[in-house]
C-alpha cells in the first residue's frame, strides 16, 4: 500500500479523453442478476482524494476533474485548523502535500509529536495553523512519479468548499449519482489537541440538511470509536468502517500487521486490545460493525490476496511480482451481514497491479466488480469509469 509508484502524464490524459465520453448514470443501463452488489445497483466510483493520479490531492480543481471524469463520490480526509475549521488533507502534517517549508514565517512551528502511538516529525502539524494561515499554503503532488504540472497552483480546500461543490454538481444534474465521502482522520489525536472532528462534522451536515439515511453522504473512519460517537450524537447518514493492514506476506498471501498505526484502531491500542484489523473481517467482526455502520471499506487485498515466490521458493518482493490467489469470502460475508463493501485503493501504476491483470488496470476493477463489490476507491476515476462502463456492457450482453 505504500510502495513507490510510476505513471506518465500522457497515460492519464489519454484515459481522461476516453472517460470524458462516459456517464456515471451507467446504473440506468443494466440491472438484474448480473450485478451482485448488496442493493443490485452498479458499483460506485469513489474519487479518492479527488483525482490525485493527475492533480495534487484534495484540491477543488482535482475534485472538479474527478466529477468530469465520472466519479460518483468525492472522498476526503478531515483535518482541523487550530481555530476549528475543517479542511481536506490526508495527513496531520503539511510538508508532504504543501509548500509550508518555503514559508519562513512558519519555520519555528516545526516539532515532533506522538500520533496514534507513532512518533512523527519534526514536522509542521496541521492543527498548529489557523484557517487563514493554512489558506496561504499551496498544495503539491506528494508522489514523486506522478505529474507535477499543477504543483503550487491551488490552496488547501475546506470541507465546506467540497460540500458546496457537491451541492453544485447535484443541482446541475439531479439524476446523477453524487455523494460526499468524508473521513474522520486520526480523530482521537485531534480530540486530544482540543480540535475534535465529530461535533463539527455533524453540525455541518445538519446545516446542509444532510443528516438523514438517504442523504448523499458516507461518513468513514478507521476508528470505530469515532463512528460510534457520531451515532450517539445523532448521525443518521451512511457510515463506513475502514479496515487497514500493514502489508502482505507474499509467500502465504496473508495480511501482516507490523506497524501500530495500520495494525489496529488507535482505541484498541490504547486499551491494550490484542486484536488487529483482522478481527473485523470475520463473521463476528462484521456483525459487530453492523451495529453502528452500513458498510466496510477494506484494503482491497483482503478480497483478492496476492501471492508469489521466486524459483528458490522465497517470497517475491513486490505486488507486481505476485499473482492473485482465489478470492476470500469477505464480500459475500459482508453482504450476508447486510454491509456494503467499498475496497481501497485502485491505481493505474504497474507497480500496483499483480501479474494477474497483465498490466491492464481496468482488469483489476472488473475482477472486483465480478465479486460483487459495491464501490471502489480510486486515484484514477477516469480509468474506473471506463472499466465500469465496459464491465456493464459485457454483463448486459450475457
Amino acid at each position: 500500500m505504500k510502495r513507490p509508484l510510476t505513471v506518465t502524464a500522457s497515460l492519464i490524459a489519454a484515459t481522461i479523453l476516453i472517460a470524458g465520453c462516459a456517464s456515471n448514470n451507467d446504473h440506468a443501463q443494466v440491472g438484474g442478476g448480473n450485478i451482485k452488489t448488496l442493493d443490485g445497483t452498479p458499483p460506485l466510483i469513489v474519487g479518492h482524494r479527488g483525482l490525485p493520479g493527475l492533480y495534487p490531492e484534495e484540491v477543488i480543481a482535482g475534485y472538479r476533474a474527478a466529477i468530469a471524469a465520472g466519479t460518483d463520490a468525492l472522498e476526503l480526509d478531515l483535518q482541523s485548523s487550530s481555530d476549528g475549521v475543517l479542511f481536506a488533507c490526508h495527513n496531520v502534517f503539511l510538508s508532504d502535500t504543501t509548500d509550508v517549508a518555503s514559508h519562513p514565517e512558519f519555520a519555528s512551528r516545526k516539532k515532533s509529536r506522538m500520533v496514534d502511538g507513532v512518533k512523527t516529525g519534526p514536522e509542521w502539524y496541521f492543527s498548529d495553523f489557523t484557517a487563514a494561515e493554512l489558506k496561504t499554503l499551496r498544495v503539491r503532488q506528494p508522489i514523486a512519479t506522478r505529474s507535477k504540472q499543477y504543483d503550487g497552483l491551488y490552496p488547501l480546500a475546506t470541507f465546506q468548499e467540497v460540500i458546496d461543490l457537491t451541492k453544485e454538481t447535484i443541482a446541475a444534474n439531479p439524476q446523477r449519482r453524487m455523494f460526499i465521502y468524508p473521513e474522520t482522520k486520526n480523530p482521537i489525536y485531534q480530540r486530544q489537541l482540543g480540535v475534535p472532528l465529530e461535533e463539527k462534522l455533524l453540525a455541518m451536515l445538519k446545516a446542509e440538511g444532510w443528516n438523514t439515511p438517504d442523504s448523499p453522504v458516507f461518513v468513514q473512519s478507521f476508528e470505530p470509536e469515532s463512528l460510534k460517537l457520531m451515532r450517539k450524537m445523532g448521525l443518521k447518514t451512511k457510515v463506513v468502517q475502514l479496515i487497514d493492514g500493514d502489508g502482505t506476506n507474499f509467500k502465504t498471501g496473508a495480511m501482516t500487521y507490523g506497524s501500530p498505526d495500520t495494525a489496529k484502531p488507535y482505541s484498541w491500542l490504547q486499551a491494550n486490545d490484542p486484536r488487529t484489523f483482522a478481527a473485523m473481517v470475520t463473521p463476528a467482526g462484521l456483525a459487530e460493525i453492523k451495529t453502528y455502520a452500513d458498510g466496510i471499506g477494506p484494503w482491497k487485498l483482503y478480497i483478492l490476496p496476492p501471492q508469489g515466490v521466486d524459483a528458490a521458493g522465497n517470497a517475491v518482493k513486490s505486488l507486481d511480482q505476485a499473482a492473485n490467489m482465489a478470492p476470500t469470502t469477505l464480500v459475500a460475508d459482508a453482504h450476508k451481514a447486510g454491509l456494503f463493501v467499498h475496497p481501497f485503493t485502485f491505481r493505474d501504476e504497474a507497480v500496483r497491479l499483480t501479474t494477474t491483470y497483465k498490466g491492464d488496470p481496468k482488469a483489476e476493477y472488473k475482477a472486483y466488480f465480478d465479486l460483487g463489490t459495491d464501490g471502489v476507491f480510486t486515484d484514477f476515476s477516469t480509468t474506473g469509469r471506463v472499466a465500469l462502463t465496459e464491465w456493464m456492457t459485457a454483463n448486459k450482453a450475457k
